[in-house]
């Protein structure tokens, strides 16, 4: 089963804020460190592309003036050596400048550093540069101080990074955790859900209105389907025995004209009761539209003359030719009947006066004995004198909440009065 407690609170288990946070801030540690790696690769090729240019020259500079002059000069720069046939290679030169290779880097100890390159001067003679770059080589001599320098502006720049991602993400994520909050706060309350960043043009504006309109609908659906399974289940239960019991007295005997009238009644008072519950039920019953209340309050109580006409109940009607107001007709013509069903029950004479009085529209039929109109206004609530099922008045105010029209009662010895007030058109 799918149906559980919807008010159960729900836990939030991970933060999007933390998620964002912990990718961007990954991002950018992981951007820092690259570009430290390839900081410090561009350093030792730079040094090591220097000192092959400065060979490249040397040799270029053997290769001509031997062009020239046919003899090979010695090597201007003093780190340079130069080994031909009258000064021949060491085994370790040799070695790490293979056959076929015109350059090459050895390293012969932990200190020295040698950069090597074959000279083209003919076919016979092949001699070879070594130069001897260990007190050249910047970077690396310098790799403690250019060590601690890195480290100190990756710290600064991943400290630069993260910070940059938490604001980044704060920024990004606020609205959407401010909504969170907001829902959170109010999505279990009473109320019809009311959220600040509605106001916002962005999506998280558009979202907003769509889960308050989304959760206002709900709401509103659940509370109609709470309130109709309720009143089905108590407005009808005394009808339907009223009925039951009735039906199994007629297996004995047959119904007394005033058993079959009471019958007729109890029928009639369910049909009644069960028009208004579904008309309130429906999710269409509040769409509100301008419309004349006369016409409607005229043809309501030629219905009633028709249903009920041996009871000549005498109904004057005092309202302007035109009536506008707003609101949803099928219900106010629901309310409609229901007053008139009230005041042909329960009225001490078969009469009713339906007046304008400013914005109220008062509908007023004398009564034997006086009774609580508050309590009145409660589901099953009535009368010790009323006989009824105790659900007119109450479906009268349920009726004009759904419409958003007012309504108020007073009873005094002789005479009970019904003000509504309708929305103006």
């Amino acid at each position: 089963m799918w149906a559980t407690n919807w008010k159960q609170p729900v836990k939030i288990d991970r933060s999007i804020q933390r998620r964002v946070f912990a990718t961007f801030g990954a991002f950018t540690l992981l951007l820092c460190l690259v570009y430290t790696g390839i900081c410090v690769l561009v350093a030792y090729i730079i040094e090591d592309q220097v000192l092959d240019n400065l060979l490249a020259d040397e040799a270029h500079y053997i290769e001509q003036r031997f062009r020239a002059s046919g003899k090979i000069p010695p090597p201007r720069l003093p780190y340079i050596e130069l080994y031909s046939e009258s000064n021949p290679p060491p085994a370790d030169v040799l070695a790490a400048l293979p056959e076929g290779a015109t350059k090459a880097e050895w390293f012969s100890d932990g200190v020295r550093h040698f950069h090597l390159r074959k000279l083209n001067l003919n076919g016979d003679t092949s001699p070879i540069l070594a130069a001897e770059v260990g007190r050249l080589l910047t970077v690396s001599r310098q790799s403690g101080e250019l060590l601690w320098l890195l480290v100190a502006a990756l710290l600064a720049t991943s400290a630069l990074a993260i910070w940059m991602a938490y604001r980044l993400s704060s920024r990004t994520i606020r609205p959407v955790i401010a909504l969170a909050r907001e829902v959170k706060n109010q999505q279990y309350a009473d109320t019809p859900l009311s959220l600040p960043s509605c106001s916002a043009g962005d999506e998280i504006g558009f979202l907003a209105r769509t889960l308050e309109r989304s959760f206002n609908q709900l709401k509103l659906a659940l509370r109609r389907e709470s309130e109709f399974t309720r009143d089905v289940s108590h407005e009808l239960r005394t009808a339907i025995t009223i009925v039951k019991n009735t039906l199994a007295l007629s297996h004995l005997r047959n119904l007394s004209p005033q058993e079959t009238k009471e019958l007729r009644t109890t029928v009639e008072a369910m049909e009644n009761t069960i028009s208004a519950l579904l008309a309130l039920a429906r999710a269409e019953s509040v769409e509100q539209r301008p419309f004349d209340l006369r016409p409607l309050l005229e043809n309501r109580i030629l219905a009633l003359h028709r249903r009920v006409p041996e009871r000549r109940f005498q109904v004057r009607l005092e309202i302007p030719d035109s009536y506008p107001i707003a609101g949803n007709s099928h219900l106010a013509t629901l309310l409609i009947d229901n007053l008139l069903n009230n005041a042909v029950r329960h009225a001490s004479r078969p009469q009713l006066h339906i007046r304008e009085d400013g914005s109220a529209l008062v509908f007023e039929n004398p009564i034997g004995e006086p009774f609580d109109t508050d309590t009145s206004l409660l589901p099953g609530e009535k009368s010790e004198q009323n006989d009824g099922m105790g659900q007119g008045l109450y479906l009268v105010k349920r009726i004009a909440d759904a419409l958003g029209w007012d309504l108020s009662t007073k009873c005094d010895e002789k005479l009970f009065t019904c003000a509504v007030y309708p929305a103006a058109a």
